[in-house]
């Protein structure tokens, strides 16, 4: 139930508002915090260094690069890890450590909404998440103009969608860690939640993706016993293929074509039918969503594969799964 008599809504969003204003002053002004985002900012100011110079030769030189080429895989793998330690280490203690001091009861004693409460702390959270992405992005877009090389709209756009992918990543993991810390008694056992969710979404389900693949597929079609009446190699040049006929094996032998042909038919449908079955799995995993898309990025479609699509799916649905759980589960608690 309510906390407090019934409230008119202008009130409820006001109370929201408060409580999100000081979520996100207690946040960005938080030693995890500011430790946190300094690492990352380290790693991408560095990594963009490194790709700028790529990018410059090739700019140099007439070649085209994707604009948000200029992150470079490392910058990716230091927001994909310590983006999500701070989206957990910014909420694991959110709910517990303050029914722990026994300010949560006090706020709720107030006239404010419990609803008012969660989601506040959740558009505080987020907003902070915001600015320091958009800090971290504007230094490294600012020393690619210190090149002289400045973006398009298209460039700026791909960079929009490079930090709101990032945004919306590490955001999944502050709502694992929010979730941890509705159902934990006290701030340690949800630290140990929110990582085991980490360690599950981010290694455990990619394993068990390849293993049930493995599975339930079986091994690899093995190869016909007698060699292929011909081998494509690549020309010279580089472009297109050559085929050289194998010395002893006439080309004209249709037997043994149609047995090399059954076989790579047989491999293309079970190499189909084994990434089927571990996409399942990794589709759960933020990691893996994340670095799917970002490699869309740059491409004159936002999503360039029916993979990336559903990878979209798993990447946004995570999330609001996640805030849900919490949701209901807050507005269930029992503060005394």
């Amino acid at each position: 139930g309510r906390d407090i008599p019934e409230n008119n809504s202008g009130g409820c969003s006001l109370s929201v508002l408060i409580v999100a204003k000081k979520e996100f002053a207690d946040q960005i002004s938080s030693k995890r915090f500011l430790a946190l985002a300094g690492i990352i900012l380290l790693i991408t100011v560095y990594t963009v260094y490194q790709g700028v110079q790529g990018f410059y030769n090739a700019y140099a030189s007439g070649m085209h690069k994707p604009f948000v080429s200029i992150f470079g895989i490392s910058s990716s793998l230091g927001f994909m890890t310590f983006g999500a330690f701070l989206g957990l280490l910014m909420g694991f203690d959110l709910i517990t450590k303050e029914k722990e001091e026994g300010s949560l009861k006090t706020l709720l004693s107030h006239p404010v909404y419990r609803d008012s409460v969660i989601n506040g702390k959740a558009i505080g959270a987020f907003a902070a998440l915001g600015v320091a992405i958009f800090l971290v992005l504007t230094i490294s877009v600012g020393i690619l103009l210190l090149y002289g090389i400045y973006p398009t709209l298209s460039d700026v756009g791909d960079v929009v969608k490079f930090g709101a992918l990032t945004l919306v990543y590490t955001f999944t993991f502050f709502a694992i860690s929010l979730f941890a810390s509705t159902i934990a008694r006290n701030s340690g056992t949800a630290l140990i939640i929110a990582f085991g969710f980490l360690i599950l979404f981010m290694a455990v389900l990619p394993i068990l993706g390849e293993i049930a693949s493995q599975f339930i597929v079986g091994p690899p079609p093995r190869p016909p016993s007698v060699p292929p009446p011909a081998v494509p190699v690549p020309p010279p040049g580089g472009e297109g293929t050559q085929v050289r006929i194998q010395e002893g094996v006439p080309a004209e032998d249709e037997e043994v074509k149609k047995l090399w042909e059954e076989y790579e038919r047989q491999s293309r449908e079970y190499w189909e039918k084994k990434r089927a079955i571990s996409d399942t799995f990794s589709i759960l995993s933020p990691s893996n969503n994340y670095l799917a898309l970002l490699s869309s990025l740059g491409a004159r479609t936002f999503f360039e594969t029916k993979d990336t699509t559903k990878n979209l799916m798993g990447f946004i649905a995570l999330p609001v799964i996640f805030f849900i759980m919490s949701y209901i589960k807050f507005l269930r608690m029992d503060i005394a």
